[in-house]
């Protein structure tokens, strides 16, 4: 804490939105050989963790520090929690990256102590919010819990298959992960665009009144939390897809009571209705895939982790980032060419499995997404290292 400057323990974001922003590129650049094909992916010992490191780390470590970076800092003010930092905030910042560090040297290190460090991460975040989660309102205890869970459980499960050398098991380990990233997205996003929008366009003088409709809200993210039970489950692909289809609907129908048309100009706002747009294509082509479309494996899981969680991630990383330091909601110019990057990549990547392409296209797909972090570090990356400014 002496080295590193003080600021950055005084609110969760901070060092959260910094490692993250580093991680992922790092993550993704050093696994370009692979991606591209110009080193094999057979023979990794089962006990070598990078056999599935690149698909783990990116649902488990990378989004882990963005998402529970963002749900800490945004508790305070939704719930009136206590905000967690100095010494509280250093010691879940290094269970992460011993986390991070123990997935990395698995080969050298005794298996379970790797498991231990890992799973330590949302064991320490859910003991550090448990003594306000019974204070909060239900909705608010209830995401922040299935959440976690989510990622507990799925990271539980995709070391219990690496034990057990069951690769079905610690696949659905990282499908459980997946989904608690689609969770965390459609109830954030979805309850913090329509009000981002609402403002936005009583800045500009058109008022409008989008509103909050209970039970379209309740069964979105009910229906996230079916479609990962049927998924997970296995049941068949015509049960999957008619549930994903439904969810679809449903997430859509949220999505153009928004205005998205009203709001091309203010990129802080378009970038969260565009990452959304990326969530109901993510489930149109889950969907399409199950009725037996030729739609490209996996493609569905790109569409969302690549245009989803990309864009929604870097449109919350910098809003807070600027709005909890005291600077004005208004993005850099180049963060907009960053986030338009963002959904280049998306469409590159989700080109590539559909179409089928060679690993050139996947090594662009790559460097468009590892561009836009390293664009919010170097234009952010500072305000996390410094004090706010007075407000």
């Amino acid at each position: 804490m002496t080295v590193i400057p003080p600021s950055l323990w005084r609110s969760p974001f901070r060092p959260f939105f910094l490692l993250g922003a580093l991680y992922g590129p790092l993550l993704i650049l050093s696994w370009i050989p692979l991606y591209t094909g110009l080193q094999s992916a057979t023979g990794m010992s089962v006990n070598d963790l990078p056999a599935l490191h690149h698909q783990h780390e990116i649902v488990f470590g990378f989004s882990t520090a963005i998402i529970f970076g963002f749900i800490l800092t945004a508790l305070p003010s939704w719930a009136g929690t206590k905000e967690i930092r100095g010494r509280s905030l250093v010691l879940l910042v290094l269970s992460w990256v011993l986390g991070r560090l123990s997935v990395a040297l698995s080969a050298q290190l005794p298996l379970p102590l790797v498991i231990i460090l890992d799973l330590s991460f949302p064991l320490m975040f859910a003991a550090m919010v448990a003594v306000d989660l019974f204070r909060m309102r239900y909705q608010i205890s209830l995401g922040v819990a299935m959440i976690t869970a989510g990622f507990f459980v799925g990271n539980l499960c995709y070391y219990l298959g690496v034990l057990q050398q069951d690769l079905v098991l610690w696949q659905q380990g990282l499908r459980i992960g997946f989904y608690a990233i689609v969770f965390h997205c459609s109830i954030t996003v979805g309850a913090l665009a329509p009000i981002f929008t609402e403002n936005a366009l009583l800045e500009k003088g058109q008022p409008t009144a989008i509103g909050y409709v209970p039970i379209l809200e309740w069964l979105s993210a009910l229906s996230i939390i079916i479609l990962a039970i049927v998924d997970i489950a296995a049941l068949a692909p015509a049960v999957i897809g008619t549930v994903a289809l439904f969810s679809c609907l449903l997430h859509g129908v949220r999505l153009c009571r928004w205005h998205s048309l009203s709001i091309t100009d203010i990129p802080i706002v378009w970038v969260l209705h565009f990452g959304y747009v990326w969530l109901v294509v993510c489930l149109l082509l889950w969907t399409l895939e199950n009725y037996g479309l030729a739609v490209g494996t996996q493609s569905w899981i790109h569409a969302f982790t690549v245009g989803g969680f990309g864009l929604m991630s870097l449109g919350l990383m910098t809003r807070v980032s600027l709005r909890h330091t005291g600077h004005e909601i208004r993005p850099h110019v180049a963060m907009v060419a960053a986030y338009l990057c963002m959904a280049a990549a998306a469409l590159v990547r989700v080109a590539t499995s559909m179409a089928g392409l060679g690993s050139e296209i996947l090594l662009l797909s790559a460097l468009l997404w590892v561009v836009p972090y390293v664009v919010y570090l170097a234009l952010y990356g500072r305000l996390l290292l410094t004090p706010s400014m007075p407000q």
